[in-house]
C-alpha cells in the first residue's frame, strides 16, 4: 500500500510539472477569400496538401445565406448566425442608420463578439489584420494589435500584412498575442473577372499555398515553450456565371416603387409605403426562370436572417448561372446606353461583367469552401466531412482554451484524433 502510494504521489508531482511547464499555444486564424475546393484541385498546392497529410481538412465549409462576404466575415469571426449579428449581405437598408455598404465598422453588428474581443475579454492579447469589424466609430480598436482602418483601395498589402503575423510569431515578448487573425482577398478579387480556374485565379492560389508555407514554417521555429495551430479557412466558394439579371429594367418595366439591395446572386427589395407586395410579387413571377421570390417571414429555411427592418420586404435569390447587381454598379457608359430602361431584362454582359460570383443558395455545394487545421491539437490525417460557417469561432476559442463570444450559434469541431 505504502509503495503504491509513493508511485501515486510521483504521479501527481510529474504530471503538476508538465502541466505547470505547458507550452503556451497561439493560433493564427487565416481567411481566404472565395476559395473554392475546386481551385485547390486545379493546380500545385504543396503546403495545402502537407495539411491534409498532417492535420484536419474539409471541402465543406458551409457558409451563412447570402453567401457573401460580409455576412460570413461576420459569422465567421463571431460564430453567429446573421440573425444575430445584424449584417443581412453585402448591401442592405437600415431605417436608422441608412445604407450599408461593405462597411468595415463593427458598429453596424447588432450582437455577438468577434472571436478577438472574447479572447481579449478573457485576458488573451489578438492580433487583427484587414479583418473587418477589427474597429468600431464608438470603441477604436477591438484587438491588442490592428492595421488602421482606410479606404479599401489604400489597405495594406498581403506581403504587409504576412510580414506583421511573421514578426509577431517571432514576438517572445510577455505582451505577444496568442490570436493572430489575417484576412487575404485572394483569390476571390482574381475570380470574380477571369473565372474559377482561370491561369490568374490559380497563380492567386498558388501565392495562397505559399503563404501557407511560411506561416507554417514561422510556427515550427517557434521555442519550445510555445506552440502553435493554423487554423484557415473561406467566407463562401464561388462558380462560373453567365446572363445578369437587370434588376433596375425589371423594376423600371413592371412600375416597381422600391429601394433595391442587390449583390451577387440575392436582392432586397425594401418597397415603399403604398406599393403592394401582391402586386410585385406576381409582376416578378414572370422571372421565375431566372430567380425565386420571398416574401418576409417566409425566407427559404436556410436563410437564418431573422425578420428585422433590415431584411427586405421581398428577397429575389437567382437560379445559377444567373447573377444580380443593382443598377448602382454600373459604370456611367451602362447608364447613358440605358441598360436599366431598354435593355433586356436578363444579358450577358458585352464587357466588364463578372465570370464567377457567389450568393447563391447556401446547399449548392459550389457556394461551400476550404478548411484547415494543422499544429498543435490537430490530428492528422482527419477529414471533416462538414461544418457551417459558424463553428470557426468557438472552434478557434477551444484551441485557445477560452469560452466562444456571448452569444454563439456554432459549435466547436473536434480536431483531435479518435
Amino acid at each position: 500500500m505504502r509503495i503504491a502510494r509513493g508511485i501515486l504521489v510521483a504521479l501527481v508531482v510529474l504530471f503538476g510539472f508538465a502541466s505547470a511547464h505547458a507550452a503556451e499555444r497561439t493560433v493564427i486564424v487565416v481567411m481566404f477569400d472565395g476559395f473554392a475546393p475546386a481551385m485547390a484541385d486545379a493546380t500545385s498546392t504543396p503546403n495545402l496538401d502537407r495539411i491534409k497529410r498532417e492535420g484536419a481538412w474539409s471541402r465543406h465549409l458551409v457558409p451563412e445565406f447570402p453567401t457573401l462576404s460580409m455576412l460570413n466575415h461576420t459569422s465567421f469571426e463571431t460564430g453567429c448566425i446573421p440573425a444575430h449579428h445584424g449584417i443581412m449581405s453585402n448591401i442592405f437598408y437600415d431605417p436608422k442608420k441608412g445604407l450599408y455598404k461593405e462597411n468595415p465598422d463593427a458598429d453596424w453588428m447588432t450582437g455577438c463578439e468577434t472571436m478577438w474581443q472574447a479572447a481579449e475579454r478573457q485576458g488573451v492579447k489578438s492580433a487583427v489584420f484587414n479583418f473587418i469589424n477589427r474597429w468600431s466609430t464608438s470603441q477604436g480598436d477591438l484587438a491588442t494589435y490592428t492595421n488602421p482602418p482606410v479606404p479599401w483601395a489604400n489597405h495594406e498589402s498581403d506581403e504587409i500584412i504576412l510580414n506583421r503575423a511573421l514578426s509577431l510569431l517571432r514576438d517572445n515578448r510577455p505582451d505577444h498575442p496568442r490570436l493572430i487573425a489575417l484576412y487575404f482577398p485572394i483569390p476571390d478579387e482574381i475570380a470574380h473577372y477571369n473565372g474559377t480556374t482561370a491561369p490568374k485565379t490559380l497563380e492567386a492560389v498558388r501565392k495562397c499555398d505559399a503563404i501557407v508555407g511560411k506561416l507554417m514554417a514561422a510556427i515550427k521555429a517557434m521555442p519550445p515553450d510555445r506552440e502553435g495551430t493554423l487554423i484557415i479557412g473561406t467566407d463562401h466558394g464561388m462558380m462560373d456565371v453567365g446572363p445578369l439579371i437587370n434588376i433596375g429594367r425589371i423594376m423600371n418595366a413592371n412600375d416597381i416603387h422600391a429601394k433595391q439591395a442587390s449583390d451577387g446572386a440575392t436582392a432586397f427589395l425594401y418597397l415603399d409605403k403604398g406599393e403592394s407586395i401582391d402586386r410585385v410579387e406576381h409582376a416578378l413571377a414572370q422571372y421565375k426562370y431566372a430567380f425565386d421570390v420571398y416574401r418576409k417571414g417566409h425566407y427559404p429555411a436556410y436563410a437564418h436572417l431573422g425578420d428585422s427592418a433590415r431584411t427586405g420586404d421581398l428577397l429575389l435569390v437567382a437560379h445559377p448561372p444567373y447573377w444580380i447587381v443593382g443598377p448602382e454598379a454600373f459604370p456611367d457608359y451602362a447608364h447613358w446606353l440605358g441598360v436599366e430602361h431598354i435593355w433586356p431584362s436578363t444579358f450577358v454582359p458585352p464587357f466588364g461583367g463578372l465570370k464567377a460570383t457567389h450568393g447563391y443558395d447556401p446547399r449548392i455545394v459550389q457556394m461551400h469552401g476550404i478548411f484547415y487545421a494543422w499544429g498543435a491539437g490537430v490530428a492528422a490525417g482527419k477529414e471533416i466531412p462538414r461544418l457551417g460557417m459558424t463553428d470557426v469561432h468557438p472552434t478557434v476559442m477551444a484551441l485557445l482554451g477560452l469560452e466562444p463570444g456571448h452569444p454563439v450559434d456554432g459549435h466547436a469541431i473536434d480536431l483531435s484524433a479518435h
